[in-house]
């Protein structure tokens, strides 16, 4: 039975990871405060599609790198050929995008969209080391490694930021851009250094395309439907609102992410553990990290809401006045988090095959908030556009939890949800 206790070591390596996505939410304020709302939503369209582009070509091939990278000796191979197939697939994205810039720009309402189209290519190109490099360290649950990459990038974002605000250069969409290229460019060459063992015996081999694609064309399907929600709501809201209202948008959903990141953490931890325990068929195993897993972020989750529904006014204070239209914003997506750790049980479908029951409930979450942002965009009720997110991880969260249970995966009761209450309470007792 895996009790919690047995994996501080690495569980302290992924909380300090994510305390440093914590602690830049201070530095991501001061950008959005630096920046006007039109400037910061332009910025805020260049990352946005950078997302997109990276999660469709994780879904596609990235997360081949764990699911047929269980067996050691085939690591070179699988890696190698997702390496090539990887950078092919966001090349051709990138390109596509560049020339359908002209109708993108009429589309958007935006002429500066020109602008984000050229730096997307560089964007792109310096993402590509730090994505893949993690991932193979994910897959090895190397949570250290990662904690440095990923201080590479928030720390050279934040030097720069700091600099850029003291010496009066940040405060344009571009000035920014320059500052996320940077760290990304920065983080890459971290990430390269701290894998070049694993870099090194890559190979491509011919025979590998077809199981990795057919695989990651699944898995692809639900990230794209997932992240249609979590980044082209952006798209969307420029093209009915502008870009001074995405700006405002988006400097709720910062503050928001920190809900994301933290199901993303706990996804990393999950996922490989699943992988793992169903393989061997370890159902108590797979029922302790999964319950405790749900458990721990339910419980945080819930204080952090009550918390934002009790001081709007500090947070008004904390963006600036130019942003106070974000609070209203931000409170009303932090009702989301109240159900987003049931889609951990989506997760744990996945790790056991269940891909396209996953996809299915993705597909649905997906359409109903598409379905909401539309609506509201048609009307002109921009007050009603942010409960598109909520409407997703309610879907999400309920269906997945539902198909969990009735696949007999493994039973979860609804007191599991709170059942890290009296397990961390008999853990710091006996100490």
């Amino acid at each position: 039975m895996p009790r919690i206790q047995d994996h501080l070591p690495k569980l302290s390596w992924v909380a300090a990871d994510k305390l440093l996505f914590v602690l830049y939410g201070a530095v991501a304020i001061l950008q959005i405060r630096a920046l006007p709302p039109a400037e910061y939503g332009l910025y805020a369209l260049l990352v946005s599609i950078q997302t997109w582009i990276f999660v469709v070509a994780d879904g596609l091939l990235l997360q081949g790198v764990i699911q047929f990278g269980a067996e050691r000796t085939m690591r070179p191979v699988v890696d190698g050929t997702v390496a090539v197939l990887y950078t092919i697939v966001i090349a051709v994205i990138v390109a596509a995008i560049a020339v359908a810039q002209p109708a993108l720009r009429q589309l958007f309402g935006e002429p500066r969209f020109a602008d984000v189209a050229r730096l997307e290519i560089i964007f792109c190109a310096v993402t590509i080391p730090r994505t893949f490099c993690l991932r193979l360290l994910m897959r090895d649950i190397q949570p250290r490694q990662i904690f440095w990459i990923n201080a590479a990038w928030l720390g050279t974002m934040t030097l720069a930021t700091v600099h850029g605000i003291t010496a009066g250069w940040l405060g344009s969409f571009e000035s920014l851009a320059a500052i996320a290229i940077g760290g990304m460019a920065v983080s890459s060459a971290v990430a390269v250094l701290l894998t070049r063992g694993i870099l090194r015996p890559l190979r491509f081999r011919n025979d590998q395309i077809k199981p990795l694609l057919h695989f990651g064309a699944r898995q692809m399907t639900a990230s794209v439907i997932h992240t249609s929600v979590r980044q082209l709501d952006v798209a969307l809201a420029q093209t009915f609102f502008g870009t001074t209202a995405v700006g405002v948008y988006q400097a709720a959903k910062t503050i928001f992410r920190f809900f994301e990141l933290g199901l993303d953490a706990a996804t990393s931890v999950v996922y490989p553990a699943a992988v793992s325990y169903h393989g061997s068929g370890d159902r108590p195993a797979l029922h302790a990290v999964t319950s405790k897993a749900i458990s721990a972020v339910a419980v945080v989750y819930t204080a952090v809401t009550g918390a934002i529904w009790s001081v709007g006014d500090a947070l008004g204070l904390v963006l600036g006045s130019r942003y106070s239209g974000a609070i209203g914003i931000l409170q009303t997506l932090s009702l989301a988090s109240l159900v987003m750790p049931l889609g951990l049980t989506g997760v744990v479908l996945v790790a056991t095959g269940a891909i396209a029951v996953h996809a299915q409930i993705t597909a649905l979450a997906a359409f109903t908030a598409l379905a909401w942002f539309l609506a509201s965009g048609i009307l002109q009720q921009w007050e009603l556009f942010p409960i598109g997110i909520v409407a997703y991880y309610a879907v999400l969260g309920a269906g997945d939890w539902l198909a969990f249970q009735r696949r007999n995966v493994v039973r979860l009761r609804l007191s599991d949800l709170v059942r890290i209450i009296p397990d961390g309470w008999k853990y710091l007792w006996r100490r």
